[in-house]
């Protein structure tokens, strides 16, 4: 068993920002890149990215066959790109309340759309050319941008599950989808939660406990 000082008050990687929050979605979620055991940056659902001579545009090239699983492990769809651009969306758009919208506030248009100022996301940096080519163009040249796609707000979700539950994705363990080396299986917030490793992982051999 393992003792927490505080329950999370949200599942929602997207919007939460304190550290009982964040547990979950580091655990349950993968993301582009990763830190390997010596603090350097991997791959993660990304195998290869490049960027511009201004540091503007990054395109990142997506790991194929990654899976959505429901918290009973049922596949439900693959991690596409659009999967990103669908997660980004949800940030930028201020009736979501993301405590995070600033990690990604560099994003070209960014701060005009979370503003109201376009309304056409098509406008901002961030783009799925195809179902496993993702690119971000940036406002400025950002040296931190490859380390900060670790954290949560650049983490993808199921775009389609996004539109239907809106402020209701990640309210229980039920409402949102995983793709990383666990799954919430069961989820009684003051009582239990229970995590089982997703075998179905691409790097599942690498993931020594199979339940917490």
């Amino acid at each position: 068993p393992i003792l927490y000082s505080s329950q999370p008050a949200t599942l929602n990687y997207l919007v939460c920002s304190a550290d009982p929050d964040l547990y979950h979605g580091t655990q349950c979620i993968d993301t582009l890149v990763e830190y390997d055991n010596r603090g350097k940056i991997r791959e993660g659902l990304a195998t290869a990215w490049e960027w511009d001579a201004d540091s503007l545009t990054w395109t990142f090239h997506l790991r194929k066959g990654v899976k959505w699983y429901d918290y009973q492990g049922n596949e439900m769809a693959e991690v596409t790109a659009n999967d990103f651009v669908a997660a980004a969306k949800y940030v930028m758009t201020a009736e979501n309340e993301s405590l995070t919208y600033s990690q990604i506030a560099f994003i070209k248009n960014a701060d005009a759309y979370y503003n109201k100022e376009i309304t056409d996301f098509e406008e901002v940096g961030v783009k799925a050319p195809d179902d496993y080519t993702l690119v971000y163009t940036l406002e400025a040249p950002t040296p931190y941008f490859l380390s900060g796609l670790t954290y949560t707000p650049w983490f993808p979700a199921y775009g389609p599950l996004l539109d239907e539950l809106g402020k209701d994705f990640g309210t229980s363990n039920d409402k949102l989808y995983y793709c990383g080396a666990y799954i919430l299986a069961e989820y009684e917030p003051q009582v239990k939660h229970k995590y089982v490793k997703n075998y179905n992982n691409w790097d599942a051999d690498k993931i020594y406990i199979t339940e917490i």
